[in-house]
Order: structure tokens, then sequence, then C-alpha cells
């Protein structure tokens, strides 16, 4: 219970103080911004393709029944050659408006760089300035550690919330069609997608917080080791698997088969695709390993902290 009670004081002070310092603010509007001028980019163009389509449909005189059944295989013909070949997920993707689908696989890309930034000096900027000392004599170092990480990860939900249902309510404007309740489910479904997928990087962000005395070094650090994860994700899923078959018209066409397809477990960043599968199995496996990594990180963060002269 007294170990419960620090990490509350400790995240509930690291909360306020980060609400006061302005830095939120700061990377609520970065945010905001990335996320604005990639729905202006991938919206205008989808707004100029449903505008073409609507055009060619009014002068065929088609069906506009049979014209969506188009529309929608075209779509899944797109996601499976950029973005998956499993039927379910192509299936379940393919309900999403193109505009959403798309700024929010790039959000996923720059999540893990947004959240080193907000937390590279959780840790280092107390460790450095020995600031830190007020606190390791009144708490134990793994309260300290963990009230820190869940008031990042308090603060980035916050973040992650707002540009979300901003996302989610412009995709609905541009696509008429999306309807009210896939628009909340949804908007719920892309939440929890995120925050899951970041639950491994905010460990991560702590972790090198905890090895340094200088938030500099910690930030360097921090993004080299996910260029390192991007780099062993790309190159294990640049192969197929020995032996795998690769369907016609499919992103497994244009890869060769290799031992190497096996270095993608190897990367927390490859178990992110299935966050978005629809089948409940594939959804728990991925948020596991993303626990998983992220309870690594955390203990090597604690080890690290732990054996450090304060």
């Amino acid at each position: 219970m007294a170990d419960i009670q620090e990490i509350g004081a400790i995240w509930r002070g690291e909360t306020r103080r980060a609400l006061k310092s302005g830095r939120v603010l700061v990377l609520l509007i970065l945010f905001l911004l990335f996320v604005g001028l990639a729905l202006t980019i991938v919206g205008g163009v989808n707004h100029q393709l449903n505008a073409k389509f609507d055009s060619q449909l009014a002068m065929a005189g088609g069906d506009p029944g049979q014209a969506r059944e188009q529309l929608v295989a075209a779509k899944k013909q797109f996601l499976s050659t950029f973005i998956t070949d499993d039927e379910a997920m192509l299936d379940s993707l393919s309900a999403l408006p193109l505009v959403l689908l798309v700024v929010f696989k790039l959000t996923l890309r720059f999540l893990p760089l947004f959240i080193a930034l907000m937390g590279f000096d959780q840790l280092a900027g107390e460790v450095g300035p020995k600031s830190v000392r007020y606190l390791v004599v009144r708490v134990k170092r793994s309260s300290i550690i963990l009230g820190k990480l869940l008031s990042q990860a308090t603060l980035f939900g916050l973040l992650l919330v707002i540009c979300t249902v901003l996302m989610v309510l412009v995709s609905k404007v541009l696509n008429a069609e999306f309807a009210a309740a896939d628009v909340a489910l949804w908007t719920f479904k892309l939440i929890v997608t995120s925050f899951t997928l970041s639950v491994a990087y905010l460990a991560l962000t702590a972790l090198f917080s905890a090895i340094t005395r200088q938030g500099a070094v910690a930030l360097v650090l921090n993004i080299i080791a996910l260029f390192v994860i991007w780099f062993i994700a790309l190159i294990g899923e640049a192969f197929r698997f020995p032996g795998e078959e690769a369907l016609p018209n499919t992103l497994a066409m244009l890869k060769s088969e290799s031992v190497f397809a096996y270095l993608r477990y190897a990367s927390v960043w490859h178990f992110g695709d299935d966050l978005l599968h629809p089948h409940w199995s594939r959804w728990l496996t991925s948020g596991l390993v993303h626990l998983g990594f992220g309870l690594v990180f955390l203990g090597l963060a604690q080890l690290a902290l732990s054996k450090r002269d304060l």
C-alpha cells in the first residue's frame, strides 16, 4: 500500500508540473500540426478521388450499389498491395475511409519519436543536476520510475485522444458514408491501438532516461534505438519465410524467401499491425508482446537506476 501511495504522489506531482510547464501545450500543437498537415494532403487527394468517382458514376448512369462494391474492391486491392495480405484485415480496414487509414498509419510511424521527445528527460533531467536526491531519500527508486512513467502515459493519452478524435471527425466530414456507429467504434479502436502500441516505447524512453545524466544524450540514444528497432523489422519483413507461398498481386510477390524473415520477431515494431486485426486472438497476442517488451525495458530501467550512485 505504501508503494502505491508513493507512486500516486509522484504521478500527481509530475502531471501537475508538466501541465503547468507548457510543454504539453507545445507537444499538442506539434502533434496537431503534423496530423493537420497529413489530413490536408491526404484529405485533398481523397476528396478529388471521390469527386472523380461520383462524376464517372453520374456520366455512366450505373448502379450506385455496384459502383460502391467496385470502389471497395479497388480499395482492398490497394491495401493488399501496400499494407497487408491478410484477408480478415482487408475486410476490416476496407470499411475505413482511406484518408483516416493513411493518416493513422502515418501517425503510428511517428508516435515512438513523439514519445521520445515528450519524456527523454523524465529521469535524466533530475539525475544530472542531482535534484533526484530529494526524492530517493523519501521514496523507493522503483516508485520514482513508475510514478514518472504513469505521468508520461497520462499526458500522452490525453494528447492521443484529442488528435485521434480530430482525425476521425475530419474523415467523417470528407466521407459522408462513414456511419455514426462506425465513427464511435473506430474512434475507440484507434485510441486503444495507439496507446497499446505506445506502451513499449514509453518504457523504452524511461530506460534511456534512467541510464544517462543528460537529457540530450538520452534523446539521441533513444532515437538510435528506435532506428535499430525499425531496421530489424524492415529486414525481417522484406523477405518471405522459407517455403511460404505468395498470392498474386500481393506484397509477398515482391519478396524473396530467406531465413532473415525470422528477424521480424526480434522487433516489437513488427507486431504493431496486428493491433488493428479484427480477430481478438491476434490483437491480444500483439498487445501482450508490446506489454512484454515494455516490462523488459522497464525492468532494465529499474536495474539501471538501482545500481547508480545518485
